[in-house]
């Protein structure tokens, strides 16, 4: 998904005994520990912020194609645009 909307990622591998710090310090930010996949935000401040689990990923995708006057409509609902467009635009 992050490929195809050219969104910049870094992945880690929690398995990966040499990654071990990394996670502990993103599992300390979600509060989630061994469920993967998970995503995060590497704000240009250089702090980290938990975004949600595959499951989040894929409802916010799934909006893509929810018409503009629903969406406008309905404000609670996550967008691709909405959660990532900044992210994008920053690269």
């Amino acid at each position: 998904i992050f490929d195809a909307k050219r969104l910049p990622y870094v992945e880690v591998d929690g398995m990966n005994p040499e990654h071990r710090e990394s996670r502990e310090e993103l599992f300390s930010i979600s509060g989630v520990r061994g469920n993967y996949p998970q995503f995060f935000f590497v704000h240009s401040n250089g702090s980290t912020s938990y975004f949600g689990n595959w499951d989040k990923l894929l409802m916010i995708n799934e909006t893509t194609g929810i018409p503009k006057e629903v969406i406008d409509a309905h404000p609670e609902i996550e967008t691709w645009d909405k959660v990532f467009g900044n992210v994008v635009a920053s690269f």
